[in-house]
């Protein structure tokens, strides 16, 4: 009989406890790191994780060898690591690149100054964490965190240990996102109404038939797994597809939601705080490996009464729209529609009373603020703020009832199973403390 896991509900709902904040680290912190300088002018750079998301890092890195350098890269899986060590190599045209199989290791080297956290997102917090204990920069894939904790606890340790640290949602430095943001803030669209956010489905499925396999030499499964509970592998179940299994990620809510929501939340004045309601009724499978939302559908209210919408839609892809008693403002990556040219050409003109930061180049804003101590355009407070959203947004689906969020507080308003949910416990002997 193949073994099927319990229905995402329940799975989420036993997973989730109250976690403390960094990893259980065997290796001892060198001493001098802690609060090191802006580093000189050819930054370092570390990449954890070389797998489907680090590869649009590699390209840009390589192809500006006068200003970053990249000495090392870490994953689990030693092919992986291999061939990405390999291709750095390749690139430099020295062997000076090494490959490391724990993080930890990539971590303790005095002689990089950032790192790329490009892990399944269970293991985001812990890598994050333990390189800024460590005196690194970092630069923090979406969604920043899992859980809501466990990104109020990597907050505390950027402020903590001083460090830069930027999360990894790339629209905040795509001028189009930026000029909607603007635009709405200073009332182009007049009283705002709603912002509508739509996301893909899932691109991935896997049925109740999946078996066990034995795990692929030169990958280590255990470490793989980290802080997530332990279960058979399956190729099916690895890699790429970690994002549709909610041990280690929350489906396209965060993948796509992690964008998009945060635009919403941009326009709406919100980067250091959040709604104060949600609710919601996700399509959850019945069995098989994958325990996600197939259909995702759930509103957060803000204290302005404006609410944000966030569903799938199964054509078109990812988009936000803001819609206000002026009409409508249709943003995606690739495209920017309105219900009249007029829109259009205000949201373009210059001289706004509120002017919004502009970057136009993500990796670039995140290393000008490694040399000059400043915050990044995306900086993991208001990834946190964001990531925050998209964890409302899948509690709420889960529970399938109305519940307030107090945002000062970081907590639900009088339901205990739902602050339950704020946090999970993490297989020993990893943890945040």
């Amino acid at each position: 009989m193949n073994p099927v896991f319990p229905l995402s509900r329940r799975r989420f709902l036993q997973q989730s406890g109250l976690a403390t904040a960094v990893a259980a680290a065997p290796f001892i912190l060198p001493s001098g790191l802690r609060g090191q300088n802006a580093p000189s002018k050819k930054i370092t750079v570390g990449i954890v994780g070389a797998g489907n998301i680090s590869d649009s890092h590699f390209g840009p890195l390589l192809g500006d060898p006068e200003n970053v350098r990249i000495l090392a890269v870490c994953d689990v899986d030693k092919e992986r690591r291999d061939d990405s060590a390999a291709r750095v190599n390749q690139t430099y045209g020295n062997q000076d690149c090494t490959a490391y199989g724990d993080f930890r290791e990539l971590n303790r080297r005095t002689d990089i100054d950032t790192v790329f956290v490009c892990t399944p997102d269970h293991w985001h917090a812990l890598v994050a964490i333990d390189a800024m204990r460590n005196g690194k920069d970092v630069y923090v894939e979406k969604p920043l965190t899992l859980t809501i904790q466990e990104g109020r606890a990597l907050v505390a340790a950027a402020r903590k240990y001083n460090r830069v640290a930027q999360h990894g949602t790339q629209h905040r430095s795509m001028k189009r996102f930026h000029d909607v943001a603007e635009f709405v803030r200073n009332q182009g669209l007049g009283r705002l109404e709603r912002i509508d956010c739509f996301i893909p489905p899932n691109n991935r499925h896997v049925g109740a038939t999946w078996k066990p396999e034995p795990v692929p030499a030169g990958l280590d499964w255990d470490m793989w797994l980290g802080p997530a509970p332990w279960r058979p592998y399956t190729s099916l179940g690895c890699h790429y597809n970690f994002r549709f299994i909610s041990e280690s990620a929350y489906g396209q809510v965060t993948n796509w939601g992690a964008h998009y929501l945060d635009i919403g939340q941009w326009a709406l004045d919100m980067d250091g705080s959040g709604p104060v309601e949600v609710e919601g009724r996700g399509e959850f499978p019945s069995s098989g490996l994958f325990t996600n939302a197939t259909k995702v559908d759930f509103t957060v209210r803000y204290a302005n009464g404006v609410p944000m919408h966030c569903r799938t839609r199964f054509e078109g892809g990812g988009t936000v729209r803001f819609v206000g008693e002026r009409g409508w403002l249709d943003i995606a990556r690739n495209k920017m529609s309105a219900s009249s040219n007029d829109l259009l050409r205000e949201m373009q003109a210059p001289g706004k009373k509120i002017q919004l930061p502009l970057s136009n180049n993500h990796h670039e804003n995140f290393f000008a603020c490694v040399r000059s101590r400043q915050r990044p355009i995306a900086d993991v407070e208001l990834g946190h703020r964001t990531t925050t959203v998209c964890n409302l947004g899948q509690i709420g689906m889960v529970l399938g009832r109305k519940l307030r969020w107090d945002p000062v507080k970081e907590e639900f308003v009088g339901d205990d199973m739902a602050n339950r949910l704020r946090g999970r416990a993490m297989r020993s002997p990893w943890a945040l403390t």
